[in-house]
């Protein structure tokens, strides 16, 4: 058994006592941070407004889970788009370039997790640069150390 390990105890986290974090302006619950699953997985609760969504984007060193809990998204994996519901899983490998927003007319929510428990860090440490002021060379640097680009019209990436 590692140090690691040995710290890791069960957690149970309702929706409600879970911590609130808002990264790019939008409202996260973070259910299981990666400190809390020794590095292995991170989970979020996103909540989605109408017309929000990440731009394309693609993550180098994690795979990506979103289980659809409320609302109607565009979801768009490698140039496929599909329109999904509540009970819908998505999977998106490491590399894959992805986005999705909110098409409805109601906010959403869904649940996003990470193996290895990377994105969580990475919304934390956006959220805390909105302290300091929302600064693009700070962003580019948080994006480089979590090997998270966003690609131009052109598919090339911008970290």
């Amino acid at each position: 058994m590692t140090a690691e390990t040995a710290a890791l105890a069960p957690r149970i986290v309702s929706v409600e006592d879970a911590e609130r974090i808002r990264p790019f302006g939008l409202d996260m619950r973070v259910m299981l941070d990666a400190a809390a699953t020794g590095g292995t997985f991170s989970a979020i609760v996103v909540e989605l407004k109408p017309g929000e969504g990440p731009p394309p984007h693609l993550h180098r060193d994690r795979e990506e889970f979103f289980y659809v809990l409320d609302g109607t998204y565009r979801m768009t994996g490698d140039g496929h788009e599909s329109t999904i519901g509540p009970g819908t899983l998505v999977f998106t490998p490491r590399n894959t370039v992805h986005s999705f927003s909110n098409i409805g007319t109601t906010p959403g929510r869904l649940l996003e997790w990470t193996i290895p428990g990377s994105n969580e860090p990475y919304f934390r440490a956006v959220h805390d640069m909105q302290g300091v002021g929302f600064d693009l060379e700070r962003l580019a640097d948080i994006n480089r150390r979590f090997a998270t680009e966003f690609p131009d019209a052109h598919g090339n990436p911008h970290r």
